[in-house]
This record gives structure tokens, C-alpha cells and sequence, in this order.
């Protein structure tokens, strides 16, 4: 069976000053540590039987966002909207791209974040080179915990700390499994990885600084190794914190 494989990138960093989310509170970026990128990811057959991939550096995706976007791409390429799956990694050093808290979103920025999605998109998809892929899993317990606890008196209590002493137990589980899916082009160059772990990046949140957080420094630390991008799909992580 063919496939074709195609992997992009695009910088979606907002300006100095904006507004950020996931603090409940106001915050404007005042500085950047390392930029936030939208990466896509297209798998198909050459006959119209594909799928893709949008990971976006944000903390969320409204489903009107997502909903414009597959809109925008379909119009411009062919490709069905429905079938590009659209995914924030719930960057808590972002852009404001809802409204959270006192922050308000940015609607001129989610103008130009469509723009660029799409542009990224018809980039990748005209880039798409005959290719094979491979798959591997694998388990990481250091990374993540369940960040509520149930306490002695019945309670739940979010962010208890495990030195607590009326800590009865974790309330539940975290998902330590790793996937990764890897496509190379037939010569054998390495085109990109698609990478599924459930973390809750809240690194460099809670000030002025803009980041990308872990998947961020996973792109940049697999770039170093050979693989060009490295799409970052997050798991579910609402009761997650990263001991980062």
C-alpha cells in the first residue's frame, strides 16, 4: 500500500504585551524563553484516504477555532476538514485563546493563527514525499503524578503535597505509556515523529514569560538526534501535575 508522509512547522508566537491564559488572572508576556510553534503531521494514500494532525502550542483549541481551521485547509487543498485532528498540548505559557479566568482572548491573534495553520498546512501537504512508518511504546512513571489526593476526612484536595500527612491516598491514576509513530522517506531520511504522553506543561506559567514548556524542549532535543519535527499530542492530564 502507498503512503505518503508529510511533517511542518510554523511559528505562532504572539507579540510581546499580549494577554496569556491559565492563571485566571491577567498576564502579560513580557519576555520569550523559546518560541511556540503549530507542527502538522499528514498521512495519506495519494488518492484522497488520509489523515492529519495539528498540534498547536496553546492552552486550549475552542471547537470554533478547530471548526475555521478544517474549513480554511479543505477550501484551500482538498483535504477533508474532517479528518485533521486539531490538538493544543495545554501550554500554560501561551496566548490568551479563550476566555480563562480575567483573561480575555485574543481575536486578532486567532485570526492570524488561522492564517498560519493553513498557510502550514498547504506547505506540508504540497512537501509530502513517498514514505514508511514504525511504531514503539513504552512506559514513564518519572515524569507525571495525580495531582489530588483523597485525605483522611474524606476530602479531596487538589495539590495536597505528598509530605501531608492527611493524605489517605492518590485519588487515581496517571497514563505512563509513550507512543511514539515514526515516518521515514523511503531513501531512508528521517521525516518526523508524532508523540502521545499525557503531562500537564505549567513550566514558566505563572509570570510574564512566553515558552513552548516540555514539548517544546522534546522537538528541540529530537531535532539534535536527526528527526526534523516532532508532533506532540497530549493524553488526558486534568488531574495530572509534572514533577518538572
Amino acid at each position: 500500500m502507498k503512503l505518503l508522509a508529510g511533517f511542518g512547522a510554523t511559528d505562532i508566537t504572539p507579540p510581546l504585551g499580549t494577554q496569556k491564559a491559565g492563571w485566571l488572572k491577567v498576564i502579560l508576556a513580557d519576555r520569550i524563553l523559546d518560541p511556540l510553534f503549530a507542527r502538522a503531521a499528514i498521512l495519506d494514500d495519494g488518492h484522497g484516504r488520509g489523515i492529519s494532525f495539528i498540534q498547536l502550542d496553546t492552552l486550549s483549541v475552542r471547537w470554533t477555532t478547530a471548526s475555521q481551521i478544517r474549513q480554511c485547509i479543505e477550501k484551500r487543498t482538498g483535504f477533508p476538514g474532517k479528518n485533521i485532528m486539531i490538538a493544543a498540548t495545554h501550554n500554560h505559557a501561551g496566548p490568551a485563546v479563550a476566555n480563562v479566568g480575567d483573561s480575555r482572548r485574543d481575536d486578532a491573534y486567532l485570526g492570524e493563527l488561522i492564517r498560519r495553520v493553513t498557510d502550514l498546512f498547504a506547505e506540508t501537504w504540497a512537501n509530502r514525499t513517498d514514505a514508511e512508518i514504525g511504531f514503539g511504546h513504552g512506559l514513564e512513571f518519572g515524569l507525571t503524578v495525580n495531582r489530588r489526593a483523597v485525605m483522611r476526612d474524606g476530602t479531596v484536595k487538589t495539590h495536597a503535597g505528598m509530605a501531608d500527612e492527611n493524605i489517605l491516598h492518590i485519588e487515581g491514576p496517571i497514563d505512563p505509556e509513550v507512543a511514539v509513530l515514526a515516518a521515514r522517506a523511503k531513501d531512508g531520511r528521517p521525516l518526523g515523529l508524532i508523540v502521545n504522553f499525557s503531562c500537564h506543561p505549567t513550566h514558566h506559567g505563572a509570570t510574564g514569560e512566553l515558552s513552548a514548556g516540555f514539548p517544546g524542549a522534546l522537538d528541540r532535543e529530537m531535532k539534535m538526534r536527526g528527526w526534523p519535527q516532532t508532533v506532540f499530542l497530549n493524553g488526558a492530564c486534568g488531574n495530572l501535575i509534572d514533577l518538572t
